[in-house]
């Protein structure tokens, strides 16, 4: 059995948690250990007084806690700090968002020798990312509420309203990417009255979002179309992200600055797939940026601006793949979970997910042959 350690985040713009006081009393309840660090759950305003309720033992500092668990959760990868406290008795589970992680930041950890779980890699039985859609759904609704408040003058917009009003049209909103994400910012602007044009990337599946879409004009995505819509559109949203990076588009600044000054970029995809050439990595605490007139908002953890709705939703998620994982060996978790096998990225300092292996340079270990795993 594996004991459960929460660690404080150490970036200070990321205030989710993998394990809320609820998650915690459903692990104790089974039987499971539980260590959180210390003030944790501070920014999403789950308070230490909550979780030891919840059964859990509240530790002073990330080296007691990696001294007592195995099983280890934090919403950001492992940082350097972290590193020399790994070990082979660990399996930390975080969201490493491979397309953007850095290679020597990889080769440290793989060092370790500890084991690791990518979240946004977990599959359900439908073959679906649990965690990954969650997030994605979040950054969808908080792609529309920010877009509505950046179009004020105050925050230096046009001055624009979404929907339309007895006197006045609805904005436009452009949206480029028809994943999660966009799917979701494009019903929320569409409940909200804004007009929509979604841009799908697949040409197979552009008649199901015609018809998911009924209210939008939906189109498969090219320059040429982009440069027609965006002179009159006010929003332009970003959502463009492929594990398999199947898309490599590219929007010059020129395209973008076809849109009227005060108009509003949102770039969510800014830390997997770089689309946009005027865009870079904004964070919670200085998240707009204005180039040529045009307001840019690219947090790529935008989800972690809502904490509570988010970490609520990641612990739902990700429960009983933690039950599984704490009460069983890995082998027996792997047969009775299959959907975390493209998920365990790294095994005791060998790399088990073929895509990280092939990113990095690194050598392919098949988990089935390491384990001797018959599914």
């Amino acid at each position: 059995m594996l004991k459960v350690g929460l660690l404080k985040e150490l970036k200070s713009t990321e205030g989710r948690v993998m394990l809320t006081p609820e998650g915690v009393k459903v692990l104790v309840k089974n039987g499971i250990e539980v260590f959180v660090e210390r003030g944790s759950g501070e920014i999403c305003r789950f308070p230490d007084i909550q979780y030891e309720r919840a059964g859990a033992v509240i530790l002073p500092a990330m080296e007691k806690v990696m001294d007592r668990a195995q099983l280890l959760l934090q919403m950001t990868p492992p940082q350097p700090i972290e590193f020399e406290l790994l070990n082979d008795s660990h399996l930390f589970i975080s969201f490493y968002n491979m397309l953007s992680y850095r290679e020597d930041r990889f080769r440290s950890l793989l060092e370790t020798k500890a084991s690791v779980i990518s979240a946004e890699l977990i599959q359900d039985d439908e073959g679906g990312y649990p965690l990954l859609n969650s997030m994605s759904e979040i950054a969808g609704h908080l792609a529309i509420n920010q877009a509505a408040q950046l179009l004020t003058v105050t925050a230096g917009g046009k001055g624009k309203l979404l929907p339309a009003t007895a006197l006045s049209k609805p904005a436009q909103v452009v949206i480029v990417g028809a994943g999660k994400v966009g799917r979701t910012a494009a019903q929320a602007a569409l409940k909200v009255g804004a007009n929509v044009h979604l841009f799908g990337l697949k040409e197979k599946k552009i008649s199901a979002l015609q018809e998911e879409f009924e209210e939008a004009e939906v189109s498969l995505y090219s320059e040429e179309k982009l440069r027609q819509v965006l002179p009159e559109s006010d929003v332009l949203i970003i959502s463009v992200f492929s594990l398999k990076k199947e898309y490599t588009i590219k929007i010059s600044a020129e395209v973008v600055n076809l849109m009227e000054e005060g108009s509003v970029v949102i770039d969510t995809s800014i830390n997997q797939t770089a689309v946009l050439e005027t865009s870079y990595i904004s964070n919670l605490e200085q998240p707009v940026y204005t180039i040529d007139g045009i307001i840019y908002y690219s947090v790529p953890n935008i989800s972690a601006s809502v904490p509570v709705t988010a970490s609520r939703v990641i612990t739902k998620k990700i429960l009983n793949f933690l039950k599984s994982l704490a009460l069983n060996d890995l082998k027996e978790t792997l047969i009775e979970q299959p959907g975390l096998l493209s998920a365990l990225c790294m095994y005791k300092g060998k790399v088990t997910n073929r895509s990280f292996s092939e990113r990095f340079g690194h050598e392919f270990y098949s988990i089935f042959e390491l384990l001797e795993l018959n599914l």
